[in-house]
């Protein structure tokens, strides 16, 4: 019996071989393929993607393009995986601009194009965690908040001070911080806080009392943001098992004096993650030779990561960009994934671009991105790729995706989503 075009389907992110294994287990549907184009262009076979092993995944748009819709998608796609995949992995997602709480929200707004997509609106079951000092202001405007997180004191050695201070070495304050952090971890271990620090620098001799104040004035600024405190949040309570994890920095994104707050938060939890998988996953490897079964206690991650080029940034230095440098060179063997969004491909570092196995892209018109993601271009790829974006539909939804496992690439629309979409372009309707 013939197979009607639309029952088609195929998966990108996954190899020959594990799709005689295990067929469509674990994959994600996010999207149809473009047969034709033209005023009503024609959608024809399904697109999977692979969610259950390592990928260092881009995806690219302009501004409004549909690059952080398109992470929705695949959020939800998580969030209905079979127990059986899903209790193996943990997804995080940093949140720069705190849209992905819709997630937990049915999408009432266009029932009729999910009913042409054989879909229903429904909500996905999405934790959303917030800055500690930030919690009591997201309770009382009625967000969806599933609880707080914090960073613990101890775990910032000096270099992560300064560069959150944006001190140097040649900074007396930045010479007193370090001088100051190696004796209190001596003389208290792993157990302080801001205002341990401050009293240290308060009973220095070595330094006046000009730069005591200085630090002093910096350290009372960084207890105001609520998020370094004396125990912090263990990894394992952000990586949990079965769970798609928001983690909601958007409160720091334009404030003065907190810009490198974020870079903090990814660093330390994208450190943390690899030095904790890199562990586990010798225990996995261990169990596998003597039951035949993967297991492990810690799951294997997925973290994406919104507005990337803040992260990984061409020509900059970053605290976060080693770290996940290491997730991008070495985090296939530990387990780790990593999805980079990004409105600016030019702007990313361009490891970033030529390791990336999985390229998702929407339309793009900017030269100099459209130059930064020409670097992707696969020997297979037998057309410039400033020529398939300027054959793309203008109309929103439609996206590029060249896949290195099958070495094939497709022109797709993006599936619509069934959770609320809360990144829609502000208007001054009221409905």
């Amino acid at each position: 019996m013939a197979v009607k075009i639309g029952e088609k389907k195929s998966i990108v992110g996954r190899s020959l071989n594990d799709q005689e294994k295990y067929g469509f287990e674990g994959a994600g549907y996010i999207g149809k393929v473009l047969m034709s184009r033209g005023e009503n262009p024609v959608l024809g076979r399904k697109i999977f993607m692979d969610l259950t092993k390592p990928h260092l995944v881009l995806v690219c748009g302009k501004r409004g393009g549909g690059k952080s819709y398109t992470m929705a998608v695949i959020l939800e796609e998580f969030a209905r995986l079979p127990l059986s995949v899903k209790n193996r992995l943990s997804v995080i997602t940093i949140d720069t601009v705190g849209i992905f709480w819709s997630l937990k929200f049915a999408n009432k707004k266009n029932p009729k194009e999910l009913a042409e997509w054989d879909l229903k609106p429904q909500e996905s079951d999405v934790r959303v965690l917030v800055p500690k000092g930030k919690l009591k202001f997201y309770q009382e405007k009625g967000l969806p908040v599933s609880g707080a997180f914090s960073i613990k004191a101890s775990e910032l050695d000096s270099v992560e001070w300064m560069a959150l201070f944006k001190l140097t070495w040649k900074d007396p304050e930045g010479v007193l911080i370090t001088r100051v952090v190696e004796r209190v971890k001596e003389k208290l271990g792993s157990y302080y806080g801001i205002d341990e620090l401050i009293a240290a620098i308060k009973s220095d001799t070595e330094s006046t009392k000009i730069v005591q104040q200085a630090l002093v004035n910096r350290l009372n600024v960084a207890k105001t943001w609520g998020i370094i405190e004396k125990e912090g949040t263990r990894i394992k309570e952000i990586a949990k098992a079965g769970a798609i994890t928001i983690i909601d920095v958007s409160a720091y994104r334009q404030a003065i004096g907190m810009e490198g707050t974020r870079d903090i938060i990814v660093a330390l939890i994208g450190k943390k993650l690899f030095e904790e998988r890199m562990l586990f996953r010798k225990e996995e490897e261990m169990k596998l030779m003597k039951t035949g079964k993967r297991e492990s206690g810690m799951p294997i991650v997925w973290m994406l990561i919104d507005e990337a080029h803040m992260f990984m940034p061409r020509d900059e230095k970053n605290l976060a960009l080693q770290v996940l440098l290491e997730w991008v060179r070495v985090g296939r063997q530990p387990g780790l994934s990593l999805l980079l969004a990004t409105q600016r491909p030019g702007k990313l570092h361009p490891d970033a671009i030529s390791q990336c196995d999985l390229f998702i892209s929407h339309r793009m018109t900017s030269q100099p991105d459209i130059d930064a993601v020409a670097a992707i271009s696969p020997s297979y790829m037998h057309q410039d790729i400033g020529h398939l974006y300027s054959e793309m539909p203008r109309s929103k939804g439609y996206a590029l995706i060249i896949d290195d496992n099958s070495e094939k690439i497709w022109m797709v629309k993006i599936r619509p989503r069934f959770s609320w979409d809360a990144g829609v372009t502000a208007s001054a309707f009221t409905r």
